[in-house]
Parts: structure tokens; C-alpha cells; sequence
């Protein structure tokens, strides 16, 4: 008998890791996000990051499931869940971020900072249960451990690669379309306002995920390296209900930005389409044009200094 509920413990706690690592994979964008907010690393580096710790959470809930190398994935699961638990603990009083949602399972599901703390501590209660000493051990076992760690890795770092190798491999031209963009401008009387310094004019779409994604980004860069938000404008097309455009900064938890609208046909010309499109703006000349994927913090930061 306790060898049977040992197993049973052991898969389910396997399948828990398992089920974290894939949601949080499927929702990477947010989750780089989430942890670029700590304010420890940069993008690219908390891009790496983020997909070693969900390597790690996958490779760890598979032995645990199958029960390879169990005695060093049970430990590992300990270290794993206990640290988890003192961040989730402790979270509020050194980080600046939203605790509404840990990101445990990306936002498939969502768990506010105590019900994941609550989460950890039954998995903790029932690795209690779970003896190492019925593991099984063969040879073969460490060349799978270390060709579950590499191949996930890669696998994850090609199929939603980073920004930073994205644009490296590919080399996305962004088109706008200056002169409808700067008749427009004049059109609207918000030329003054749109040309004043160095500005970033972003070119969003309320119901575009990858729109919302990049005001976030453009956010935390600018907190960040203690950047002026009013140096950041926003452009959306006519006929966007205010409550909307309030409801796309706010859904960010970000402050409502200066913004203006152009009409749906004049939007979309200006675009081709695309977006969003974040156009760098010094003094109404545009010297750089970025999209989500490629836009960068060390240009940002470069461009207001």
C-alpha cells in the first residue's frame, strides 16, 4: 500500500509540473512580461530565463511521472516548491508587480498569489508522502535526463523563439506610409502635440493581443530606466468607443496615455495592415520603426538619452 499511494502521489505531482510548464509556454509573451516586471534582468536575458524555468519544471514533472532518476527529481521538487512558496510569501514587499495572477499556469488559469501558495503547499504535503526509495535506477537513465534537458530547451527556445534570435533570423521590414501618417496628423490638430521632442507613437488596435503586449513591454522599459510615460503617445482608429481605448490601458495596468485617432481607412493604410506599429519620433521625424517582436530595450533607453 505504500508503495501504491507513493506512485500515485508521484504521478500526480509529475502531471502538476507538467500541466504548469506547457500553460506557461503557451502563454510566454505574458509571462516574459510578468517576470521582466521583477526588474532583475533585461528583456533578452528574461527571455533565456523564462524558458530554462519552464525546461526545468518539464523535465522535472516527466521523471517524477515515470519515475527516472526519481531520487533527484523529488529533491529537486522540494528545493522547486518550497522556494516558490518564500517568493509567492514574500513577493509583495520587494517586488512592484501584480499579484493577481502568479502565472503558475500561465493565464489558462489563473491563481491569485495565495491560492498558489495554497497550490504548493498541498504539493509539498504530498511529497510527504512520496518515498525515493522506491525509485528504480539504470544506466540508461542520466542520457535521458540530459537529452530531455537539451532537446526541451531547443525545442522551446525555436518554436516561440525569443525576441532577440526572432529577429535575428528574421528581418521584418516595417512600411508606413510617412505622408498619409503626417497628413493625418495635421488633419486631427494634434500635430504640435505629436512632433513636440523625442516620442515614441505607438499605433495600436484595442482588440489586438500583440497591441496590448507591446504598451505593456513599452511600459516596463520606460519604469524601468525611470523614463517619462508622456513621452509616449498612442494612436487608435475613429469610432473606438473612449471606454474601450480606457479598458486597453487599464486591462495593462497601465497609465492612459495621450492618444488621438485617425480614421479606420487612413489607420490601415498608414499600417498596411500591421500591428502594432511604434514609430520613433524626433521632433515629427521618424528615425526608428519597431513592432512588438523587435522592439528592444536598449534602443528604447538609447533614443531618450
Amino acid at each position: 500500500m505504500p508503495k501504491i499511494l507513493s506512485s500515485v502521489l508521484r504521478i500526480l505531482v509529475g502531471l502538476v509540473f507538467v500541466t504548469s510548464a506547457i500553460l506557461k509556454y503557451i502563454s510566454i509573451d505574458v509571462f516574459d512580461l510578468y517576470i521582466f516586471e521583477h526588474n532583475l534582468f533585461s528583456v533578452s536575458v528574461t527571455e533565456t530565463l523564462t524558458r530554462l524555468l519552464i525546461t526545468a519544471e518539464l523535465a522535472l514533472g516527466i521523471l517524477l511521472a515515470t519515475n527516472i532518476h526519481t531520487r533527484l527529481a523529488y529533491y529537486c521538487a522540494l528545493v522547486f516548491l518550497a522556494g516558490f512558496t518564500l517568493y509567492l510569501f514574500f513577493l509583495p514587499y520587494f517586488f512592484d508587480v501584480d499579484i493577481a495572477n502568479c502565472h503558475c499556469f500561465g493565464t489558462a488559469i489563473v491563481l491569485s498569489r495565495w491560492e498558489s501558495i495554497a497550490k504548493n503547499v498541498i504539493l509539498l504535503f504530498c511529497l510527504a508522502f512520496i518515498s525515493p526509495k522506491f525509485s528504480i535506477y539504470k544506466k540508461w537513465h542520466t542520457w535521458v535526463l540530459f537529452a530531455l534537458g537539451v532537446v526541451t530547451f531547443i525545442v522551446f527556445m525555436v518554436i516561440n523563439a525569443p525576441n532577440y534570435l526572432y529577429t535575428m533570423v528574421h528581418k521584418d521590414k516595417i512600411q508606413i506610409n510617412l505622408p498619409i501618417y503626417e497628413s493625418a496628423l495635421s488633419n486631427n490638430g494634434k500635430k504640435a502635440e505629436f512632433t513636440d521632442g523625442k516620442q515614441i507613437i505607438c499605433l495600436y488596435s484595442v482588440r489586438c493581443r500583440f497591441c496590448k503586449h507591446a504598451a505593456l513591454k513599452l511600459h516596463l522599459i520606460m519604469k524601468h530606466h525611470q523614463l517619462r510615460e508622456d513621452q509616449v503617445k498612442a494612436i487608435f482608429w475613429s469610432g473606438t468607443p473612449d471606454s474601450l481605448i480606457h479598458h486597453f490601458f487599464s486591462d495593462q495596468k497601465i497609465p492612459i496615455l495621450e492618444h488621438t485617432t485617425f480614421r479606420m481607412d487612413t489607420f490601415l493604410n498608414i499600417t498596411a495592415g500591421s500591428m502594432p506599429v511604434l514609430l520613433f519620433s524626433n521632433n515629427g521625424m521618424i528615425t526608428q520603426k519597431a513592432n512588438y517582436i523587435s522592439l528592444k530595450e536598449k534602443e528604447v533607453v538609447d533614443f531618450f538619452k
